[in-house]
């Protein structure tokens, strides 16, 4: 007769996100603040849907607005891809064309803080939608008064 196991059963491995349960499906939705698209981003951005939101950007930048908003409030989680589309867009703005993310979750902000993709010129972060209408002026401002890139 074998001996019987003292050991706690096991527990399979868990993956933690921002929700309850399996993570949110990708998805994006565009709107328009202030002369500027926004597109609200959920989910998690990574090798299976970072070229949908590349084609959307990319869609909305060739109307050369004043910013591209990124509105991250439902983003779980960015991969390398992700992060890479956001270098490549910075690159690749014109003029005094910025990109910005707004609401965006602390693990975000830190893997763009240890990127240095907030060191970029044309990258920045807003804490929410109403700090918009600020940002687009004060981005205007600085174009006008020759700041601009």
């Amino acid at each position: 007769m074998p001996k019987p196991s003292h050991r706690p059963p096991r527990v399979p491995e868990q993956v933690l996100h921002l929700t309850d349960g399996a993570p949110p499906a990708f998805d994006i939705q565009i709107s328009y603040r202030f002369g500027a698209p926004l597109i609200y981003v959920s989910g998690e951005l990574d090798l299976e849907t970072v070229d949908m939101l590349r084609e959307a950007m990319a869609e909305e930048l060739s109307t050369e607005p004043p910013a591209l908003l990124l509105e991250c409030s439902r983003l779980a989680f960015v991969d390398s891809r992700g992060l890479s589309l956001l270098f490549d867009t910075v690159a690749t703005l014109k003029g005094a064309t910025w990109l910005g993310m707004v609401n965006a979750n602390p693990n975000v902000q830190r893997l763009a803080e240890m990127t240095g993709l907030t060191n970029r010129p044309g990258f920045r972060f807003l804490d929410n939608l109403q700090a918009i209408p600020a940002a687009l002026a004060g981005a205007a401002c600085d174009h006008a008064a020759g700041g601009g890139e």
